[in-house]
């Protein structure tokens, strides 16, 4: 199964943040041992990068990253992945850049912890916690 992981997710684990970062990491090692396929969004590596170097430096931020896209393929991106985000009924524009990499990617399910923002997703989306 592919499986796309939101920033927050990924943010989740790198900071350790509780009581959330246990499912993430979870979710997280699930990719890393072959056991479902990872994704991530292009975008999520340009939010990661910002949002943790100003925490972690960004030595570690880059560590962390390569780390990642080792684990994790990155999702396609294209002039018509946004195409497809502009015609989504999803009205965070972040979030419909997201459903379009995944629909472009062929990617199965979408981890987040923000749930409703992906209601009106062509691809479902679950809690990490819901990823067995």
């Amino acid at each position: 199964m592919k499986v796309l992981l939101d920033t927050n997710v990924i943010l989740d684990v790198w900071l350790a943040r509780e009581p959330f970062w246990k499912d993430a990491a979870a979710v997280l090692a699930k990719a890393e041992r072959k056991e479902i396929e990872g994704w991530i969004c292009p975008t999520t590596i340009t939010t990661l990068h910002y949002l943790g170097k100003k925490v972690l430096g960004e030595k570690n931020t880059r560590s962390l990253l390569d780390k990642l896209i080792t684990i994790c393929k990155v999702g396609k991106m294209s002039r018509q992945t946004f195409k497809v985000a502009l015609e989504s009924e999803i009205t965070d524009f972040e979030d419909a850049v997201i459903e379009a990499v995944c629909i472009g990617s062929d990617v199965d399910l979408i981890a987040t912890r923000n749930i409703g923002d992906f209601k009106k997703s062509k691809i479902p989306a679950r809690e990490p916690s819901q990823i067995k």
